[in-house]
């Protein structure tokens, strides 16, 4: 048996997931994506998957039994900004059509990417330190602190490369993992609030994706995924191009929505929703 990605009618090949997936630790975001990797593996297709770890999670998963004798999934850790980067060229220079390729987690390389910036404008200022915390350490005040006039256009230029040229524009199906954290609250002045596309688009859960602002605008579908007790999951549709494709979640009366429970992220979501085909 194999495992096939629905087909375009335009031009007759496969499409390409650009699927990003958001939610606390430990409801099981990895595991999805090694869930994925051993359907695939059992029904005897030779997709490979590649992952950018940024945390334990691929090395506690990798010896979890439920995926013992996994083979086709391999990994790299990423730190810095140039280890995303460099990890995303490497495994882009593999991937097939049918492969897949996982960032875990996308907010921590927003993360690296501003870190890079600080970087280089502390060595402009004379500074040359490790450890970015050791600043407020060496710094005493906050007028001393070396870095002065931040410029936002430098770390997402940065980001950019990795997420539209390496990601948007891989060749095979993206799986991209997240952090959660709550909408922000507007002010009394209603200045402090979030922009009304993201509102939109995440006001019905009241939670939306850690790291760079434009990410859930770059993926086809958006999901956020909670812990429905052990070894089970919820989940709700925040985004989804795909005209066919059904919104999970239940809607409530006051108009937000609650996460639904699923037993199998390929079967219940790749499968039934997305329309793969066994």
């Amino acid at each position: 048996m194999t495992v096939t990605a629905p087909i375009n009618p335009m031009n007759g090949k496969p499409i390409r997931e650009r699927l990003g997936v958001f939610g606390m630790p430990g409801v099981g975001k990895t595991h999805m994506f090694f869930t994925i990797a051993k359907w695939h593996q059992d029904l005897g297709s030779d997709a490979q998957f590649y992952g950018i770890n940024t945390d334990t999670s691929y090395e506690v998963l990798s010896m979890n039994p439920e995926f013992e004798g996994l083979d086709n999934i391999q990994w790299r850790d990423a730190l810095t900004m140039q280890d995303f980067i460099e990890s995303a060229r490497h495994f882009n220079s593999l991937i097939r059509p049918h492969d897949w390729l996982s960032v875990d987690l996308m907010d921590q390389a927003w993360a690296a990417s501003q870190d890079e910036y600080a970087r280089v404008q502390t060595s402009q200022a004379g500074g040359n330190l490790e450890d970015m915390g050791d600043l407020w350490a060496t710094a005493g005040s906050v007028e001393e602190y070396p870095i002065k006039g931040w410029e936002w256009g430098m770390p997402n230029a940065r980001y950019r490369i990795f997420a539209n040229n390496l990601l948007l524009r891989s060749p095979g199906h993206v799986f991209l993992v997240y952090g959660e954290q709550d909408l922000k609250q507007e002010s009394k002045s209603g200045k402090s609030g979030e922009t009304q596309e993201t509102k939109e688009m995440f006001g019905h859960l009241g939670t939306k994706p850690k790291g760079q602002k434009d990410d859930p605008g770059r993926w086809h579908t958006i999901l956020h995924v909670s812990s429905g007790g052990e070894k089970s999951q919820k989940m709700a549709t925040a985004k989804e191009r795909f005209g066919y494709r059904d919104w999970l979640g239940k809607r409530m009366g006051n108009g937000s929505m609650m996460d639904q429970p699923i037993e199998d992220f390929f079967l219940d979501y790749l499968v039934k929703v997305a329309k793969w085909e066994m």
